[in-house]
């Protein structure tokens, strides 16, 4: 890797695995997106400069700018998995995984059902590996889906993680401490 390709910056992204009985909220990117358009992914967004010591709060205020979901609606929020990437020529990343509960039956769309990132749907756990996922996100949501079975409270130590590409760009492995 040159040095021009090394990592120079760094950004730190939130990613909320929102759950709701047997169905999970995903967000379908814009088709107009630079980044994965239409693809399948999490709700979240980058964090802030000045939320990187309230890190929930980020992940709170990104439900609520691409969800229109509130603190208040939201249980055990709780952060499970930590990714530090660099995919080739761009930044030093930090993914931060959350999962949360949307309390509630009767109504699956309590919010718009689409918003300028894209389409949200409800979508069944086992209907993820027939989706389009965000490369990262196939491999870590089945993951998240897993840690909030075992622990719905979120009391389990996070999980950090290292993601290798290869030079192309693709994924080679993720490896979790």
């Amino acid at each position: 890797m040159s040095e021009a390709e090394r990592p120079d910056s760094l950004a730190a992204y939130t990613l909320v695995l929102l759950l709701r009985g047997e169905r999970c909220l995903l967000l379908r990117r814009a088709e107009h997106r630079a980044r994965f358009p239409g693809q399948w992914t999490g709700l979240g967004g980058r964090v802030e400069p000045h939320e990187l010591e309230r890190l929930r709060a980020a992940a709170l205020r990104e439900l609520g700018e691409e969800a229109g979901i509130q603190a208040e609606q939201v249980r055990n929020l709780a952060l499970r998995r930590v990714l530090l990437h660099a995919r080739p020529g761009g930044p030093l990343t930090l993914l931060l995984y959350f999962t949360g509960e949307l309390p509630g039956e009767d109504e699956l769309v309590p919010f718009p059902a689409s918003s300028p990132e894209g389409e949200l749907c409800w979508v069944r756990a086992g209907e993820l590996e027939q989706l389009d996922l965000v490369d990262n996100a196939r491999l870590v949501l089945p993951l998240l889906l897993e840690d909030a079975r075992r622990d719905p409270e979120g009391h389990e130590p996070v999980k950090l993680g290292a993601l290798r590409y290869s030079p192309e760009g693709a994924i080679e492995a993720i490896t979790w401490a």
